[in-house]
């Protein structure tokens, strides 16, 4: 009886520590945001290659945000924006990388070898 309470106990005081150290890694790590943009001229064959993408994206703690195709417009500046524009945000730049190496970067040079891409950290909310 007692080994099965100090195991017990040994298991929910481990559980804790690790819950703070996901906690404390995600504390110190900001969010990352991908900003892509493309320029599509084959949309059918666009959208029909898009579950693989996003299927790398979910695996690798990826979350669409904001985009679409024709759903952005410039307010400002020049060149022309791409007619597909999409923000993914992803937990922490190690989770991006992944997604990156996972798959993501070979689908786009696939899919659409001209996109443009920024990845930038996100700010601490106040």
């Amino acid at each position: 009886m007692k080994k099965l309470l100090l195991l017990s106990a040994g298991v929910i005081v481990g559980f804790g520590a690790s819950q703070a150290v996901v906690q404390l890694r995600a504390a110190t790590s900001p969010v990352v945001y991908n900003v892509y943009e493309a320029n599509v001229t084959d949309e059918a064959a666009y959208t029909k290659a898009l579950p693989e993408v996003e299927k790398v994206i979910k695996e690798t703690g990826g979350q669409r945000v904001a985009g679409g195709f024709n759903k952005s417009k410039l307010m400002r500046g020049k060149p022309e924006l791409g007619n597909r524009f999409v923000i993914v945000s992803w937990p922490d730049m190690a989770a991006y990388e992944k997604a990156q190496h996972d798959g993501i970067k070979a689908w786009v040079d696939k899919n659409a070898p001209n996109a443009r891409e920024v990845v930038t950290e996100g700010v601490e909310a106040k």
